[in-house]
């Protein structure tokens, strides 16, 4: 049962949580924009307002810090795409199913497109005009960052808890068979010891 869980959890983190929250910002923010365009003439509400004030509270003071945490994922996931490249046959990345290995490299790939996002996007967002869209986009880059990190996140320790959990097994398989010809060669060199002394006693006897 906990391994079912754990399966549903990891499907839902891989497969919708990145979709789900860009598409619902998405579809919220801009349905809200067509309706103050076409019913309130074009005056902001109170959504696109709080939108704004998020923006000027969250975002304004600290594009600089999350400039920097963009950079940081962007050498965390080189750093990984490095790993990957240079996978040993005795490592264990070697573990590392197929079809984990290219799940890992399409996190690496889609966080790398969104956290190169936020860094560009932080250089220009001083000459972008319209208030909506320098905070909307904004967000929106910055909510994908996020879900992309923590998708890559999650996903990335699930991958190493299962593989470890088979190294482990792997592990203490080799040390019982490291035991058993340990054993083998024991009784081996106690044997040979044996005919040693034999053939001696008999050869001093004649």
């Amino acid at each position: 049962m906990k391994e079912i869980l754990i399966g549903l959890f990891a499907m839902i983190i891989e497969k919708w949580l990145l979709k789900i929250t860009c598409t619902l910002f998405t579809l919220i923010f801009c349905i809200n924009k067509l309706f103050t365009m076409f019913y309130n003439n074009g005056e902001p509400n109170s959504l696109e307002l709080g939108l704004y004030n998020y923006y000027d509270i969250l975002i304004q003071p600290n594009i600089g810090t999350i400039t920097t945490v963009a950079s940081i994922f962007i050498g965390i996931y080189i750093t990984v795409i490095t790993v990957i490249g240079g996978i040993k046959v005795n490592s264990v990345m070697a573990l590392i199913s197929e079809n984990d290995l290219g799940k890992i490299v399409s996190f690496i790939i889609t966080g790398l497109i969104y956290a190169f996002a936020i860094v560009f996007y932080s250089f220009i967002t001083e000459i972008i005009t319209s208030n909506f869209v320098q905070a909307f986009f904004y967000f929106l880059f910055l909510i994908a960052m996020l879900s992309t990190a923590l998708r890559f996140g999650i996903n990335l320790c699930l991958i190493y808890t299962y593989e470890f959990k088979k190294l482990t097994e792997n592990l203490e398989a080799e040390r019982k068979e490291l035991e058993k010809n340990q054993y083998i060669m024991s009784r081996l060199e106690s044997y040979l010891e044996d005919v040693e002394s034999e053939r001696l006693r008999n050869s001093n006897s004649e």
